[in-house]
């Protein structure tokens, strides 16, 4: 303390637990408490879709569809490793069942394949005429591609049989913009159905042959289709859908009932780990201190692990990615207003997230001659942060006066935006005067911190 000079009081708040998970208030005794994520900015400008390479420790990022933006690669925490500035205007990425071959869907007329220890261009499949292919998916010994009509006819499946041969085009099954899954122990079977039509129809086709075969197909399996998620060895399928409120599960290839994952509202994304033996689901539109991700043992229906974002960071359908043993999982969420803002988070049983920190600091001084009895007080911080033009999380900083132990008077307060820091000037009475800075999250998700500094004049 010092009497006509500087003043400083500083507070860092974390809400932490000794094995470092954030915990939100569950409501009831048996309601499992929350990991709270406010993950890591990415370098990306238009985020677009993410594919975890666990054996290399990378993630890839397929940005800016049909534009020049490049191929992202970072470590697994989201630091850049290398932009891959000759592969552009990606709107799919994915390994090989092999580890050894990326592939991207680039700029809506062909799928790049690449080295991936080395991300050189090793081959090229062409779409035909008017079919524009954004999604890839290895199945087998074939290669397939989404696609949307754009002066072919009408949407459907591209199925390679390598780069030298011409894609079949087929569209007995998903037609208009279909959603596809396989995985390392289907074969030649994958999962399909259209998006952008309600009911859906969800299909298991076998495309091993020369011409792609219906296996099965089930109708009326939900309305509004986010995301297939299916087994690694191939027998159980996960769907994502709108509507009904909880993640349904079939089995392959007769998509006979399976498990039911619950999640509640709104289902958008579900994910396996490399061993089958975790199994995440993930849902839209959340608010603060409810779970947006939550992990579930293959066959339970009691989830063992969730985490929570904050209410403005909706997730990016398709980004949940699940590492080989369950421990870990990744996702991408960006801000509900403008998009404008891609985290990275990371969390798992075994992994805690970046945890909501509130750190703010209040500093105090007199002015100098004529203004030697005015005060002029001045709040920093670095978290939390108010996300630009949103209509949620909005945060703010009050600032309060009080002489000599007397009443608090307001003289004061800010959003707390990028900006960082707020001034604000007091007539300075006679006497010992404390300023006192208080945050409160109104959704109690970042935790609440007072600081003070004191002048005497």
């Amino acid at each position: 303390m010092h009497a006509r000079g500087l003043a400083v009081g500083v507070v860092t708040l974390m809400a932490m637990l000794s094995g470092g998970v954030i915990l939100a208030n569950p409501s009831t005794a048996d309601e499992m408490p929350l990991a709270k994520s406010v993950g890591t900015q990415l370098p990306l400008q238009d985020f677009r879709a993410m594919e975890l390479d666990e054996d290399r420790g990378r993630l890839y990022f397929a940005q800016g569809a049909g534009s020049s933006l490049p191929l992202v690669v970072t470590d697994l925490d989201g630091v850049l490793q290398r932009d891959v500035t000759d592969v552009t205007g990606v709107s799919d990425v994915v390994l090989s069942n092999d580890q050894q071959t990326l592939y991207v869907a680039q700029d809506f007329d062909r799928v790049t394949a690449l080295d991936a220890d080395t991300l050189v261009p090793s081959a090229t499949y062409d779409a035909p005429n008017g079919a524009c292919v954004y999604a890839v998916e290895p199945a087998g010994d074939k290669l397939v591609g989404s696609y949307v009509d754009c002066g072919i006819g009408s949407g459907g499946l591209l199925i390679w049989s390598s780069p030298s041969t011409p894609a079949v085009v087929y569209t007995a099954g998903p037609n208009y913009h279909p959603m596809v899954d396989a995985s390392p122990g289907s074969g030649g079977l994958i999962v399909a159905g259209d998006t952008g039509y309600s009911p859906v129809s969800t299909y298991v086709i076998d495309v091993s042959g020369p011409t792609p075969t219906i296996v099965s197909k089930r109708d009326n399996t939900g309305s509004n289709l986010q995301d297939y998620a299916l087994s690694p060895d191939g027998t159980e399928v996960v769907e994502s859908v709108g509507n009904p409120y909880e993640h349904h599960s079939y089995r392959l290839p007769d998509l006979s009932d399976a498990t039911t994952y619950p999640s509640g509202a709104y289902p958008l994304d579900a994910a396996w780990s490399g061993d089958g033996s975790t199994v995440a689901v993930a849902r839209s539109s959340t608010g603060s201190n409810d779970a947006d991700v939550l992990f579930y043992d293959k066959d339970s229906t009691t989830s063992k692990y969730a985490v929570d974002f904050r209410a403005s960071d909706e997730l990016w359908k398709g980004a949940l990615v699940v590492n080989s043993t369950g421990t870990r999982a990744w996702a991408v969420t960006y801000d509900d207003t403008y998009q404008s803002t891609q985290l990275l988070h990371s969390f798992g049983p075994a992994y805690p997230p970046k945890a909501p920190i509130t750190d703010i600091a209040i500093t105090a001084r007199t002015g100098s001659g004529k203004d030697k009895g005015t005060a002029y007080v001045t709040v920093t911080w670095t978290s939390p942060l108010s996300r630009p033009g949103s209509s949620t999380n909005q945060q703010f900083v009050n600032v309060s006066a009080s002489t000599n132990g007397g009443s608090d008077v307001l003289i004061g307060g800010a959003e707390m935006t990028t900006a960082r820091t707020y001034t604000t000037t007091y007539p300075l009475p006679r006497g010992t005067t404390t300023f006192t800075a208080r945050y409160k999250d109104f959704e109690n998700w970042y935790p609440p911190a007072t600081v003070t500094a004191t002048l005497s004049r």
